[in-house]
């Protein structure tokens, strides 16, 4: 059987389409290939992707190309353009003395769903090669990586990562980390690192995350990419994650009605829950709101709080005047028995209350109510001030005006 399967082998290869280059490299043929825009194709362990093309046209033309990218199972990667009938792009490319594509045909016309290119691939043929010697990451760096795996909510999260340049001649780097959302930096840094490390030197890069809430948090391994011989070599490390301990309290304050008018009772909830995972000691307090009196209920309370449980306060208002009523924020107040203790507030918002005549911030005695500018964007000064109305004195009148005037002409002297 065994004996058979390479007979097999033989015979596919000696069917397979080859050349030889003027290099004296032998080049066997894997495949043609169609690459529809987005699409990749393994080819003997290479992964060719046609990562996009040129602008579409009404009809083909020699400009069109096709990007290409290609990833070896080595982590190397490359990137090229290849066209058709073009005096300025090539058709044909190789990539790392082992990998060879010639473009057959470019299509981007406007009269088809998707532009697409022919490929036909070719792999040298290791026995007719001269030995290359492909210098991988391992071999060229060292690096250290340095994670924390948990903290608490009061403390920053530390990372470190060290590399070494086991080369004679400077080495070009990049580092990339992803960071999760709800975690900060301290202070803010960019998380694209790139620089040259010189030969047989080393360098460390570190930062510190701080959480804005407790949980895991799942960090994608480090990419670490190596320049080299016009090369790009690339190593991922596993992913991790970081766990943040802690209490979380959310306070939310909502009432019971939209339509309020004076006189009203509406009803008030206040509810602070632990969706931390430690226990708190939580107070909860809330205002009454001008213009409201308090009819029942409680605004203020305090407990334990373990994750998950809740304090809710609920508590009626009866609505005294008309306008906009700002409802002031709730308040809680929280420590935990590591001493790691917050204060939240609730969103504050308007509560906007009608007259007996359904008119809002207008009061039954006549006058507006007095709200701050930043609460309302009614402006008092804006607002339309009653005639002054003159007495009318009969056949009088022309006494009243002489002696108004001569009033006004001894207080102009007086001034004076």
């Amino acid at each position: 059987m065994g004996v058979l399967a390479l007979l097999v082998c033989l015979c596919s290869l000696a069917n397979a389409e080859s050349f030889t280059d003027d290099g004296g490299v032998e080049w066997l043929e894997t495949g043609n290939y169609t690459l529809y825009w987005g699409e990749e194709v393994n080819a003997s362990g290479y992964m060719i992707k046609a990562a996009d093309f040129s602008p579409s046209k009404a009809f083909d033309t020699d400009s069109d190309y096709v990007m290409l990218t290609v990833l070896s199972d080595r982590s190397e990667s490359w990137q090229t353009i290849l066209a058709v009938n073009n005096s300025n792009i090539p058709d044909n490319y190789i990539f790392g003395d082992r990998l060879n594509i010639t473009a057959l045909s470019v299509v981007t016309g406007n009269n088809i769903p998707v532009p697409y290119t022919n490929i036909t691939v070719f792999l040298s043929n290791v026995s007719q090669t001269p030995t290359v010697v492909i210098e991988k990451i391992d071999k060229t760096i060292i690096v250290e990586e340095n994670r924390a795996k948990e903290v608490y909510m009061d403390e920053r999260a530390h990372f470190e990562i060290k590399v070494r340049n086991l080369r004679v001649v400077p080495t070009t780097i990049q580092l990339i980390q992803e960071i999760p959302g709800g975690l900060v930096f301290d202070p803010d840094i960019d998380m694209d690192w790139n620089s040259t490390i010189a030969a047989n030197g080393q360098k460390s890069y570190s930062y510190s995350l701080k959480a804005l809430r407790p949980g895991t948090y799942n960090f994608t391994g480090t990419q670490v990419l190596v320049s080299m011989d016009d090369r790009i070599y690339k190593k991922t490390f596993h992913d991790t994650q970081l766990i943040v301990h802690g209490p979380y309290i959310n306070l939310t304050k909502s009432h019971s009605a939209e339509n309020v008018q004076v006189n009203d009772v509406i009803q008030i909830q206040v509810s602070a829950v632990n969706e931390g995972d430690r226990a708190a000691y939580v107070s909860v307090s809330d205002e009454i709101a001008t213009g409201a009196v308090l009819v029942g209920g409680t605004i203020s309370s305090s407990k334990i709080l373990h994750p998950s449980e809740n304090i809710t306060l609920t508590y009626s208002l009866r609505m005294d005047k008309a306008g906009s009523v700002v409802m002031p924020s709730a308040k809680a107040t929280f420590t935990d028995p590591r001493d790691y203790e917050d204060t939240v507030n609730s969103r504050r918002y308007m509560l906007y209350v009608a007259d007996e005549y359904g008119q809002d911030g207008y009061e039954q005695d006549g006058y507006y109510d007095d709200i701050s500018p930043e609460d309302a964007s009614y402006d008092s000064i804006n607002a339309e001030q009653p005639a002054v109305v003159k007495e009318d004195h009969g056949i009088f009148r022309i006494f009243y005006d002489l002696a108004d005037a001569v009033k006004q002409f001894i207080s102009n002297l007086r001034q004076k």
